[in-house]
């Protein structure tokens, strides 16, 4: 089935669909991670300074960051634990940034362009950490896009810009003019063949809340679909982990497809 402008992606899983370019993307985040065996030199500097090199001439600024841990005990309660160091590799001016810590290393952005931008620089930050830092096994690779429409007059027109069946709830009427709807929100995973699955996540929220820890807030309210795609343990080779995500990517594209309307995408520069 093809994707142009005017077609029906009837449902969220399937073969590949052809990608329309959207200049005005609401993308707030794109992340592929892949996480491997705990490497405990990775914490020491001059371990990776080999790896830093390796991708220094597009991520020029180094800085470590304390990653915070936490403790679920068996009675529900969270309290804090040690943490671990996790390098950041930032481009100038900031926009693409690579993360390093001793069980992943991890790309992202929050203004993505293309497809083909993204499995470049994941090809190039892969080939570094085969080979300068020795990683062998993959235990997860994941594929991330977090979508926000936070625009109020978008907002309004949802009903238009998103199908029926994805609004679900956020669409029904409630017969009281001062009844607003604060917080709906979809939770679903899906296993696939691969093997693969996806962690589907999408509603409403209010304004200066957020659904995940590492997703800023929006000030007012706003749509969110965050699709998080996965496969699981594999070697650690730099052109197959680059296909795998290639993979990944073109799932989380088809749902993205299937969950929006002609009218979204014209909303955000898509064009026929």
């Amino acid at each position: 089935m093809g994707s142009r402008m005017g077609s029906v992606i009837e449902t969220p899983f399937g073969s590949p669909v052809d990608e329309v370019p959207l200049p005005l993307a609401p993308l707030a985040l794109v992340v592929v991670q892949v996480r491997f065996e705990r490497i405990a030199s990775i914490l020491e500097e001059q371990f990776i300074a080999p790896f830093q090199e390796a991708i220094r001439d597009a991520y020029p600024v180094m800085h470590a960051e304390q990653q915070a841990g936490i403790i679920v005990t068996p009675d529900g309660r969270v309290t804090p634990a040690p943490g671990s160091n996790i390098w950041r590799f930032d481009e100038r001016p900031a926009s693409w940034q690579v993360s390093l810590a001793p069980d992943f290393v991890a790309l992202s952005t929050p203004t993505y362009t293309s497809r083909q931008d993204l499995l470049a620089r994941l090809a190039v930050v892969l080939a570094a950490a085969a080979q300068h830092l020795r990683v062998r096994y993959c235990s997860r690779l994941g594929v991330r896009y977090l979508d926000r429409v936070s625009d109020p007059a978008l907002l309004e027109q949802l009903p238009a810009l998103v199908k029926p069946e994805v609004l679900g709830a956020a669409v029904v009427e409630l017969g009281d003019p001062e009844a607003v709807p604060q917080h709906q929100f979809v939770d679903a995973t899906y296993a696939l063949p691969g093997p693969a699955e996806m962690h589907a996540r999408w509603g409403v929220l209010p304004g200066g809340t957020t659904f995940d820890p590492s997703v800023a807030p929006a000030d007012g309210p706003s749509w969110v679909l965050d699709l998080d795609a996965s496969m699981p343990e594999r070697p650690f080779e730099a052109s197959a982990l680059g296909a795998a995500t290639e993979d990944l990517c073109q799932r989380v594209y088809r749902f993205f497809r299937w969950a929006v309307t002609d009218d979204f995408l014209r909303a955000h520069g898509g064009r026929p």
